[in-house]
């Protein structure tokens, strides 16, 4: 179950960096008056939500590979 939890959160992070993301983008491309700095900051936030996110499925994934694999080699 810890799993499934695992890899849920790590979705949810990888959504939230998309949308932060997106934000940024939209501060960089405002026709009025770009911020350039903010959306350098908020752009920066983003890489470190989804390095996050990423990182929480990739554990997620290979506990799952490992249990199938433990639970293969009592079936033996």
């Amino acid at each position: 179950m810890m799993f499934l939890i695992r890899e849920i959160a790590g979705w949810v992070l990888v959504a939230a960096a998309l949308v932060v993301m997106r934000m940024g983008l939209n501060f960089a491309l405002t026709s009025g008056s770009p911020k350039i700095v903010e959306a350098s900051v908020v752009i920066f936030a983003s890489l470190g939500l989804l390095r996050a996110g990423i990182l929480l499925i990739r554990i997620s994934t290979a506990a799952r590979i490992c249990k199938l694999d433990r639970q293969q080699d009592k079936s033996q």
